[in-house]
């Protein structure tokens, strides 16, 4: 995919880096549908061009944060391909990636970025402060603002939460009788006991 084409999924300002960071590698960017399973992937392609996916129905600065924790994938991968993916190796790179592009983030999401760069995630839903910020429209409750007892529904499922532990609701599928660990940060939508 051409940079000119990728720009209108970026913030401005951003395909500076996006040249910068890929220019030593071959690495072909491929837009998807929505995917709720991930929202970006790195494929190592031995002696071929690499390959990065990024869900298009993003928000531009979310784009951009998915696209550099790739990048630090190929970019570390690319280096050793013996290393973890989420290792320490890729956690300083994406860490050095995102406090490089800070300035690309608008100014009230700039504090999450820095905070969440001292000790990168695999994946940003695990920090519910960054969650929230790329939820602010939704309709949806987070499982952290329900308590025990309450029942919800995700994908299309019934649960009720049987307790909390640390950060993590234990949950009972209602139609499965089956336990589950949800995160705090995973967005449900509240039922009444009469639903």
């Amino acid at each position: 995919m051409s940079l000119q084409v990728l720009q209108k999924y970026l913030p401005e300002g951003s395909v500076f880096f996006i040249e910068k960071w890929l220019k030593p590698y071959s690495c072909h960017i491929r837009i998807t549908k929505k995917r709720n399973s991930k929202l970006g992937d790195y494929r190592y392609r031995s002696g071929e061009t690499q390959q990065i996916s990024i869900n298009g129905d993003l928000e531009p600065q979310l784009f951009f944060f998915v696209l550099t924790h790739e990048i630090a994938h190929l970019i570390t991968f690319s280096a050793d391909r013996k290393i973890l993916p989420h290792g320490k190796e890729w956690k300083t790179c994406y860490r050095n990636l995102l406090l490089e592009s800070l300035n690309i983030y608008k100014e009230d999401f700039r504090p999450m970025v820095m905070a969440f760069s001292k000790t990168p995630k695999a994946n940003y839903m695990a920090t519910p402060e960054i969650v929230r910020y790329f939820s602010k429209n939704t309709t949806e409750d987070f499982i952290e603002d329900l308590d025990p007892g309450h029942i919800f529904e995700y994908q299309n499922q019934p649960f009720e939460i049987l307790e909390v532990r640390k950060k993590r609701y234990i949950c009972k599928n209602l139609h499965s009788g089956r336990k589950y660990l949800f995160r705090t940060c995973v967005q449900v939508k509240k039922l009444t006991h009469d639903d």
